[in-house]
């Protein structure tokens, strides 16, 4: 989907092997700079960006309906936030989460749920 626009964008078709690339990004220096999530083919796209030296690395992998995809919190602490905002924006569950917000990071009792979804 964003192919024209982000570069040095490598897909990756497990989790497992997301999380395997994300260690690697992680002993080689490369810090988590943010995901994006798309809504996509039913599920969703989620792109991991990581820098090093003034270099982005980005990783794709697409969630499947009811799929939970890990967290990725236990690498980089800071991811935990992205992870709860797209739990609250748009419905999906990180497994493992660090600090889980259960749909409340942004959202407060009173919001629409899953505005995005």
């Amino acid at each position: 989907m964003l192919d024209n626009v982000i570069q040095n964008i490598t897909e990756i078709k497990s989790m497992p092997e997301v999380l395997k690339a994300v260690e690697g990004f992680k002993s080689d220096g490369y810090r988590y700079v943010t995901m994006i999530c798309l809504k996509a083919n039913e599920g969703h796209e989620l792109i991991y960006i990581f820098e090093k030296d003034n270099k982005l690395k980005n990783l794709r992998y697409f969630v499947k309906p009811g799929e939970k995809p890990k967290s990725m919190s236990g690498i980089y602490l800071c991811a935990l936030l992205i992870e709860n905002e797209y739990q609250d924006l748009f419905g999906l569950t990180f497994e493992g989460l660090a600090i889980d917000y259960k749909g409340h990071l942004y959202l407060t009792p009173n919001s629409p749920k899953t505005p995005l979804a």
